[in-house]
Order: C-alpha cells, then sequence, then structure tokens
C-alpha cells in the first residue's frame, strides 16, 4: 500500500557501509593484470572485484558465520560480517587530505542532486529504490578525519602476483607505504598488515607458493594467503562494479558511460567468496578482539580508575600554560582541531569505533560518552560532535539488537525513553549540528546526522509500537535535512529531485505511525494492505447489507428509517489513531515535486500509495479535484479527466 524500503532493511545498509571495517588494497601492476585476463577487461583492477566482496550478506558462501568475541569474552554468531574494500591509504590521504586543513564536506550537495536526477530518468532503475540510493550515497564515505576513526583501514592488504613480483620488491612497497607522510593524528601501528599471493593454476601450483608464503611470513613478520587463478570453468557470474561506491564516483561514472558490472568465472567467484571470508574471520576479526582488548586494559581501565582520574586532573593543571608543547601524547592541538596519534583520547576514540564494527553497541556507547567528557574539558568542538552523535547512534542501535538470532530485544521502559529522548538525542543533536553547521560550515555532516537519527528511530517505532514517543521527532528530522538540502540548492532554479524523495519518505513513516495498543496493531496493518477500491467495496457491500436488513425490520415494525444517514465505516474503531490521512499530503507534495520535474513514472507509482482517502480512478465533485487544488493537475498528467465544480 504505502512504497518505501523497511527500516530494518535501512539499519542493515547503516551497518554496511558506514560501520563496517576499511580495508585499504594496495596491487601490484602484475596482480592487476592477472585479473584483467581472468575477466578479459583491460580496465579491470584487483579493487574492483574485491569490492563487492565486502557485501559477504550478499556475495557469500552458504552456511557462512562469523564468530565475535566482545569484552565480556561473550561470543556471538553473525550470519554476515560486511567490510569496505577501499584504495590504498597513501591514495586516499592524497586524494581527501588538503594542505590547508580545512575541513571539507563529506559529499558535494549538488552532486548528490544531479545523481539522483539522473536516476530518477533512468528506465532501467527501480523508481522505489530512489530513496535507498539517496540514504546510501549520504552514509557512503572514506574520507579520512581526525575527529572520527570509522574510516581509517583496520587493515592494508598487498596484492602480490607469485610469478612476477619478488619478497625484496614485496619489502620495499611495505617500507614505502610505513614512511609515508602520514597526518599526526593517524596510528599506523594498530594496522593489520595482510599480504595475498595470486598464482595461475596452469604454470603453478600451491605447493610451489609455499616457500614464498614462509620466506614472507618469517622476513617480513606479516600474515599472508593465496588466491589461485585461470581454474577451468565454463560459466560465468556478473558482479557490480558500484559496490560502495561515493557520490563522487557515481557521479564521473556519469560522464564516462561504462558497464556497472564486470565477468568473472564461476569458479574465481567461489575461491574469492571462501578466501576472504577466510580472511576476515581467521585474521581480520581476530586481530580487532586483540587490539580492543588491549586498549580496554591499557588505555580505558586506568582511566576510570580513581588514580587515572587523579592523574588526568592534574595533567590538565599542570599543563595549563600555553606554551607547553602541543604535541605531546595526551595534548589537543587546537591549531590542527585533532589529538597527536598516541594519545589517550585518540586511541579510546579508536576502541569505540571498533567496538561498534564489532557490533558491541552498548559497550561503544559507554566508550562514547566516557571520552565525550574530555573532549569538552579540551574544547575539542569536532570531537564532542562526533561523539554525541555516535552516542545517540550506538544507543539506538544497542535498543534494537536482537539478544539471540531468535530472541527480539525487550521493550524499552518510559523512563528509559524518556532519557533516550530528552537527556540525549534532543540536546545532543541540537549542540551537534550547531558545530557543525556554525562553527565548521560542513553541513553535510548535519545532513548525514538527521537522516541516520530519523531512520533509527523509525526502525525503534516500528519494531516496539512507539509511535507516541517518535513521530513527531522523525517527521522534524526529516524536514530539517530537507531545509538545510533546499537552502544550499536554493540559487538553482530547476525543482529539486532530492525534496520529492525526502517528502516520499515522510509519507511512508507517516503511514507506518500507528498509535494502537500492540494487541489490535494486526487488525490495522491488515486493513492497510487491502485496496482503495476493495475497502470501498466492502463498505458498500456491508451498508448496502446493513439497509436491506433496515427495511425489511422496518416493514415488520413501521420504523421510521432515515434515507440520508451516513453509512459507518469498517475502520470506524481506529478513526484518529492512524495518520494515513497525513501521509497522503506527504505523499502529494512529493508527486507535485516530481509533476514539476516531468516524471510521470514517479507520478503513477505514488498515486497508488493515496487511492484509500482520494478517489484517483474516476471523476468526482469532491473538494479535493478542484481545478486549482495539486491533485488535479496531478489527475490530468495522469491522464484522468477533472471535472468542474462550477
Amino acid at each position: 500500500m504505502f512504497p518505501g524500503v523497511d527500516p530494518s532493511t535501512v539499519r542493515q545498509l547503516l551497518l554496511q557501509h558506514t560501520f563496517s571495517p576499511l580495508v585499504s588494497i594496495h596491487s601490484t601492476h602484475s596482480a592487476d593484470a592477472l585479473f584483467q585476463s581472468e575477466c578479459q577487461s583491460a580496465s579491470t583492477s584487483v579493487l574492483q572485484v574485491f569490492r563487492p566482496y565486502g557485501n559477504n550478506a550478499k556475495y557469500g558462501i552458504p552456511n557462512q558465520g562469523y564468530k565475535i568475541t566482545n569484552t565480556q569474552l561473550v561470543t556471538r554468531t553473525y550470519g554476515s560480517f560486511p567490510v569496505r574494500f577501499e584504495p590504498s591509504l597513501s591514495e586516499l590521504l592524497t586524494v581527501h587530505h588538503q594542505a590547508d586543513d580545512k575541513l571539507r564536506g563529506l559529499f558535494s550537495l549538488s552532486s548528490l542532486e544531479l545523481l539522483m536526477k539522473h536516476r530518477a530518468q533512468d528506465q532501467a532503475q527501480a523508481p522505489e529504490n530512489l530513496y535507498t540510493s539517496m540514504f546510501r550515497k549520504v552514509i557512503t564515505s572514506n574520507r579520512i578525519v581526525s575527529f572520527d576513526t570509522l574510516n581509517h583501514p583496520v587493515a592494508q592488504l598487498f596484492v602480490i602476483d607469485a610469478a612476477t613480483d619478488s619478497v625484496e620488491s614485496l619489502r620495499s612497497a611495505i617500507v614505502e607505504f610505513r614512511n609515508f607522510n602520514f597526518p599526526r593524528y593517524f596510528q599506523t601501528a594498530d594496522l593489520l598488515v595482510h599480504v595475498i599471493v595470486l598464482y595461475d593454476t596452469r604454470t603453478t601450483d600451491e605447493n610451489s607458493v609455499a616457500p614464498m608464503l614462509a620466506a614472507i611470513r618469517s622476513t617480513l613478520s606479516v600474515s599472508a594467503s593465496t588466491i589461485p587463478m585461470f581454474q577451468a570453468c565454463s560459466e560465468n557470474v556478473r558482479m557490480s562494479k558500484v559496490e560502495n561506491a561515493t557520490v563522487e564516483e557515481d557521479v564521473q561514472r556519469i560522464s564516462m558511460p561504462e558497464d556497472e558490472y564486470l565477468t568473472l568465472p564461476k569458479t574465481l567467484d567461489s575461491t574469492l567468496r571462501s578466501k576472504l571470508h577466510e580472511f576476515i574471520s581467521r585474521t581480520l576479526v581476530p586481530h580487532m578482539e586483540r587490539k580492543i582488548r588491549l586498549w580496554d586494559d591499557s588505555v580505558l581501565a586506568p582511566k576510570k580508575s580513581i588514580t587515572g582520574r587523579f592523574f588526568s586532573v592534574s595533567r590538565k593543571i599542570f599543563n595549563a600554560n600555553e606554551s607547553a608543547d602541543q604535541h605531546l601524547a595526551g595534548s589537543y592541538n587546537h591549531n590542527g582541531n585533532y589529538y597527536y596519534r598516541s594519545s589517550p583520547e585518540q586511541s579510546i576514540r579508536k576502541l569505540a569505533d571498533w567496538s561498534l564494527m564489532l557490533k558491541d553497541f552498548k559497550y561503544a556507547y559507554s566508550t562514547y560518552d566516557l571520552i565525550k567528557k574530555d573532549y569538552t574539558n579540551d574544547k575539542a568542538w569536532l570531537y564532542v560532535a562526533a561523539a554525541q552523535e555516535m552516542c545517540i547512534i550506538s544507543l539506538l542501535l544497542a535498543q534494537t539488537q536482537p539478544l539471540a538470532s531468535d530472541v527480539m530485544p525487550q521493550v524499552p521502559s518510559r523512563n528509559t525513553l524518556r532519557k533516550i529522548r530528552h537527556d540525549i538525542i534532543e540536546p545532543y543533536i541540537d549542540n551537534l549540528t550547531y558545530t557543525f553547521k556554525s562553527r565548521f560550515n560542513v553541513t553535510t555532516y548535519a545532513i548525514k546526522t538527521y537522516l541516520v537519527v530519523a531512520e533509527l528511530l523509525l526502525n525503534m517505532s516500528v519494531m516496539f509500537n512507539l509511535s507516541h514517543w517518535w513521530a513527531d521527532l522523525i517527521e522534524r528530522y526529516f524536514l530539517t535535512c530537507m531545509a538545510e538540502i533546499d537552502a544550499y540548492l536554493a540559487s538553482s532554479d530547476s525543482p529539486h529531485v532530492s525534496r520529492a524523495i525526502l517528502y516520499e519518505r515522510l509519507g511512508y513513516s507517516t503511514a507506518r505511525a500507528v498509535f494502537v495498543p500492540d494487541g489490535y496493531r494486526d487488525a490495522v496493518e491488515t486493513m492497510q494492505t487491502v485496496s482503495a477500491g476493495e475497502t470501498k467495496k466492502s463498505f458498500s457491500s456491508e451498508t448496502e447489507k446493513t439497509e436491506t436488513t433496515s427495511v425489511s425490520e422496518s416493514t415488520k415494525s413501521d420504523e421510521y428509517i432515515n434515507q440520508n444517514k451516513l453509512p459507518c465505516e469498517a475502520d470506524t474503531s481506529f478513526k484518529g489513531l492512524t495518520r494515513k490521512r497525513k501521509s497522503a499530503l506527504w505523499y502529494i507534495l512529493s508527486m507535485r515535486e516530481w509533476l514539476l520535474l516531468n516524471n510521470n513514472r514517479q507520478i503513477e507509482r505514488l498515486l497508488r500509495s493515496i487511492e484509500e482517502k482520494y478517489d484517483i480512478s474516476s471523476n468526482t465533485a469532491n473538494w479535493y479535484d478542484r481545478e486549482d487544488l495539486i491533485l488535479a493537475h496531478i489527475k490530468a498528467r495522469s491522464q484522468i479527466p477533472v471535472v468542474s465544480n462550477d
């Protein structure tokens, strides 16, 4: 009835595209050449091939499982554990790290608008996927910043060819990587360095590559694994090239049209799935678990102790002199807006981020909340804003995290909900958006926060039937996000696709707002699935049946029957407890934007969303069909004649 992606799916998108480990890839020319030959494409690279396999929920192996142990030594198994494969770390820093150290936005709003307009006109694009595409682009970023370590790579992969690349050339590449001029806030000691050796099965077998693997492990002290290439196969599979792509990357593809898919032999596809699953489950996750336990024991535990708090206060008192060395570990550089890489504040932020990636949301929330106080004392406003954002997100993720694979989370109490809303979400959102917009002029960070928090609140609202707690807040954040985008694009005379998409999402979220007890919710949802025509038909049949019965009874008792009395509709008991009429209004406003954009396909799709409240199949003399109203213009565009009320 109401088109839109389910909020639980949006939650999974968030965990996949934002809160997942980032793995940077450095491949040699020979390694790229092997994949180019295997895929029969001269432009293919190792990164392009590996990228889609980071989404192992979609490109995984049968019956896969990822065991993760949290700080309480409790082990849980997850069906997927997405990672993000990105270009080499030096390339990411060269592209995003500007010489003037000025903070840049997450993405260009103009580019986002251009991309969404292009996809709305694309006939191959499913029209109902526009909001999903927009949300994915807003949250997808590989920009490395000081106040947020979510995009700091967890691992660095070196992919080499066993036939042409040697251990010495690999050593040179690793030394060059370690000697790169990294920013002072970036810590390379925490990186997992892993080597993947490709070999041609037509000329080499795995036993011949074993000595090279042993030499890499012994002389370079890094982990290594192999991937066989050119195994006999006659079947091919298609993989997406645009998996986890940023806004800028997709905009570049508009100007340079190319195939969005690459073709791989099925045997190579199966090998990559199993080998990357092995790398993630046996190497990457254990590395993150070890680092988290190390930071928890050596950095976080002393900070929580009374002695640690005393020395922290003493350090702040005695280091208050402005002439003190700002680059000492633990000091905050006010000129560059960063903590030094070895400072406890930077390590604890990474501890919280990595815990979030490993789905330990409660521990992550407590860690963000703890370090936020130190950031406030140092007046590190960017760090404070980022920590407040993650406090909200980790708390909402923790509230909606299943207790087990088949056990739903408990419904939060009224006191918990009151604290979440009035003590955390509302004040934190006000503060962090002020910092992003007014102090540093990076509106895109605020826009991302509005969208993410609104979607997590919608997910929580639907899961626990809490529309009475969150409906107004969800609507406010969507409208504020729309206003921020409109303010940025105000100089453009053309209508905005983003506004139409957000109006549609508002219609969906309002339609999901049901203010009834849990015991009656199924009845309301059942009614929502019935089309308007069927509903009206059932209403009319019930009315006719009632009138027939009344007439027959009146004949017997000679009672007076008022023929002008309005019939009682079947949903009378739920009147006022749903927001379907308001939802229809948002859909009409969305169709108005599509009308200005001359996109009939979107209009025809959304018309079905309002047929329960408005008759869209024929002419009527109702007020909403007046020629000077929006719906009349929409019907005219859809070739539905409109009757004048003159």
